[in-house]
């Protein structure tokens, strides 16, 4: 019978042990009702890189901190004093103000967000709490001895965008709910811009949630996004955007885009469309002009490409700028083709180069019958047609090119060489221009200031002819209205039909792609017109995309881009 008890008794002991030992263990660890946790950890959220022009900060990231109010602590009888002040200096209305601490004592909430502020606001807001201490607005708890009020601490950050619709739709939007860029720069750059790591602050508090900032804080720095140039002249840009907009409505457009691009480095000065949004407010109505369209836009750009294929043929010196060519009085109908090949000119003979100086159809299909299927093939993605231009946005169309399969055939062969049967984007061409006032090299177009690839599509012989020639256009060709005296302006102009569900409407695209030169400074200049239904003449571009040029190189004098020599820009 001992043996029996002996053992019981034994393990009885040993499980109120246990009892009491648990019951020690969990008042050692556990916290009490009023505990105040010595040690506090306040996070700083790291925020977007800013994109910014030499002058001008046109994206930049704001941070946000959260303002919490401890409502238990706030004396019933200095509430409305309260209200009023943090009114005051929040800029919060009062009415909210109240709503919110009503919601947070109905729900039985202690802390609760009250407001969403700025630095600028934050510092406010930190004077203000000491102006509260001395009102004795906070209670203090009798059983911990502190006194708690509002605390801030660091949220996030929200995107400003400080000019508006300015480079929209190029420089696009930071989407906060996806946490990264959306469209344009703000996309391209992402990886680049993208905010990489929160830091924190930690250390002992003090009587009122601050951080003792001691041999035993801790402060570790976030990782910010890093910042990004633009080549961009924001105030160009903007006067360009102005005009755009303008000319748009004056001629019944959809759209009308301009680019201004250095041509010794590639860099744009100026990529502007009459269609933009702000991107910090965007309604159902400009979901449209969210498109890039200088690079999503493809259309059949007409006559602006008989230079290009002009410079094909004299690379492989298969033309002579002087040699003649028949006219045919402005209307051809060779045998391999259902419809004659008209000119708005009649010319019974011309030289070569006045091909190009009037703008001949007939002229430019004679020629370009003498290149292969290959050579021609070859010689446009030289240019860089059929291919990406590499400009720094994203979602390029390539555009597209006849096979050579096709080019085989003279019809698809005429077509080409005057710009029909082929598509194109805006910065494509603006590059392939390019060649033409950089001895021979074209750039890769680029916003951001960083480097641009560069690569010889022809010799700086066939440069400067085409150059020459192109000049003779402005002189006494289609481009006529685009002279400036003491300035050295070429270009070529193109007005296409545009194609509607297979057949060809009374609606245009009109273009002048050009370049100005004072004998330092040299530029290339693009300017189209999409979708233009002005009436007749003002539909061609020689009374829409040249005049428009002619204004653009306006605004460039008027901020000493570029400077005339013994001359004033006429009226």
């Amino acid at each position: 019978m001992k043996n029996i008890r002996i053992p019981a008794f034994f393990f009885l002991f040993l499980f109120l042990l246990a009892i009491v030992y648990g019951a020690f263990l969990f008042f050692s660890i556990a916290k009490p009702k009023y505990y105040f946790e010595p040690v506090i950890v306040k996070k700083e959220s790291a925020v977007r890189g800013n994109i910014y022009s030499k002058n001008y900060t046109i994206a930049k990231s704001q941070k946000l901190y959260g303002v919490y109010l401890y409502v238990n602590y706030l004396d019933e009888n200095k509430k409305a004093l309260f209200i009023k002040l943090f009114s005051i200096y929040s800029g919060i209305s009062e009415k909210r103000l109240k709503n919110i601490i009503n919601f947070a004592k109905k729900r039985g909430k202690n802390r609760i967000l009250i407001a969403k502020v700025d630095l600028k606001t934050k510092q406010n807001l930190i004077y203000l709490r000491k102006i509260l201490d001395k009102k004795r607005v906070f209670l203090t708890n009798p059983k911990t001895g502190i006194r708690r009020g509002y605390e801030i601490a660091s949220l996030d950050f929200k995107r400003v965008y400080p000019y508006a619709d300015t480079l929209e739709p190029v420089l696009g939007r930071y989407r906060k709910d996806l946490k990264k860029g959306e469209n344009g720069l703000e996309e391209y750059y992402d990886e680049l811009l993208r905010a990489k790591k929160d830091g924190f602050k930690k250390g002992y508090r003090d009587v009122f949630g601050n951080i003792i900032y001691d041999g035993n804080s801790v402060v570790k720095q976030p990782v910010d996004g890093k910042s990004l140039l633009l080549n961009i002249n924001l105030v160009l840009q903007r006067k360009i955007e102005k005009l755009l907009s303008v000319q748009k409505n004056k001629l019944s457009a959809k759209e009308v885009v301009a680019a201004v691009m250095d041509s010794k480095t590639g860099r744009l000065l100026a990529i502007a469309t009459s269609n933009r949004y702000n991107p910090s407010h965007i309604s159902p109505r400009d979901v449209k002009n969210m498109k890039i369209s200088v690079i999503r836009e493809l259309f059949e750009p007409g006559s602006v490409m008989k230079p290009i294929t002009f410079a094909i043929l004299l690379e492989l010196k298969k033309v002579n700028p002087y040699e003649i060519i028949k006219g045919y009085n402005g209307r051809w109908k060779p045998e391999w083709r259902k419809t004659p090949i008209r000119d708005d000119e009649p010319f019974e003979w011309l030289s070569a180069e006045n091909v190009i100086v009037y703008s001949s159809n007939i002229g430019i299909s004679q020629l370009a019958l003498r290149l292969t299927n290959v050579e021609f093939f070859n010689g446009l993605k030289n240019f860089g047609f059929g291919e990406y231009s590499g400009i720094d946005l994203p979602y390029e169309l390539k555009g597209k090119l006849r096979s050579l399969k096709l080019l085989n055939y003279p019809v698809y062969k005429s077509t080409t060489s005057y710009g029909y049967g082929i598509l194109v984007n805006f910065v494509q061409l603006l590059k392939a221009y390019n060649v033409f006032n950089n001895k021979g090299i074209t750039f890769t177009p680029r916003i951001g200031a960083i480097k641009a690839y560069k690569k010889r599509v022809v010799s700086p012989q066939t440069a400067e002819t085409m150059l020459k020639i192109l000049r003779k256009v402005v002189l006494k060709g289609t481009g006529k209205a685009a002279d400036i005296k003491g300035l050295f302006v070429a270009g070529k102009t193109g007005t296409a039909h545009v194609s509607v569900k297979g057949g060809y409407k009374n609606i245009y695209n009109s273009s002048f792609f050009g370049f100005v030169n004072d004998g330092i400074h040299r530029y290339t200049i693009g300017v189209t017109f999409f979708d233009i239904k002005a009436k007749w003449p003002n539909y061609f571009a020689s009374s829409s995309a040249v005049p428009t040029f002619k204004k653009i190189v306006g605004i460039m004098m008027e901020e000493n881009l570029i400077k005339v020599k013994n001359g004033k820009l006429s009226k």
